[in-house]
């Protein structure tokens, strides 16, 4: 990604509910990203590497919550919820 598109990025942590709906939504920033994008497995988008968290939406499973909150205290999971990390780009 060039710097015009990374000035572009937006992400959000999203919990689901059974029925599919998100249920509890958190705008991440940058910074936090930055924070937890070395969690997950950043490999598995077609387009290669995905630095930024933006090419895929990326579980947030059980065992990985303990260290996303170690890096970004002010999360909150709420039981009985699917949390998904994605990024998008905004459009110009």
């Amino acid at each position: 990604m060039n710097d015009t598109t990374d000035d572009r990025l937006i992400w959000e942590l999203t919990g689901w509910d059974g029925d599919e709906h998100a249920a509890h939504v958190t705008e991440l920033s940058r910074e936090e990203i930055v924070r937890i994008r070395d969690l997950f497995d950043r490999r598995m988008p077609p387009a290669g590497t995905d630095e930024w968290l933006a090419c895929a939406t990326y579980e947030v499973t059980d065992d990985l919550r303990p260290h996303v909150l170690a890096a970004v205290p002010r999360l909150e999971f709420r039981p009985g919820l699917d949390y998904f990390v994605e990024g998008a780009v905004l459009p110009d």
